[in-house]
């Protein structure tokens, strides 16, 4: 499951502003910022674009989503 915060941190991880996800994405950058700060929820079609926009796997995502929890204990 794509979360905000996992979208700041895959985002920190590939060392890329919002900007360049915007243009990988082919979204605009209001949606990103507002994605990240919670503020509009995410869609399937942002997961979709943001996975093929950074590479990142199902598989990846439920790692991040289990250390990020695990980070927060």
């Amino acid at each position: 499951m794509l979360t905000a915060s996992t979208v700041r941190i895959v985002r920190a991880f590939l060392a890329i502003g919002q900007t360049e996800l915007t243009k990988r994405m082919n979204v605009s950058s209001s949606l990103v910022a507002a994605v990240e700060t919670g503020a509009k929820r995410i869609t399937p079609e942002f997961t979709k674009r943001f996975k093929r926009a950074t590479g990142i796997t199902d598989g990846l995502l439920i790692d991040i989503e289990y250390l990020r929890g695990k980070l927060a204990e």
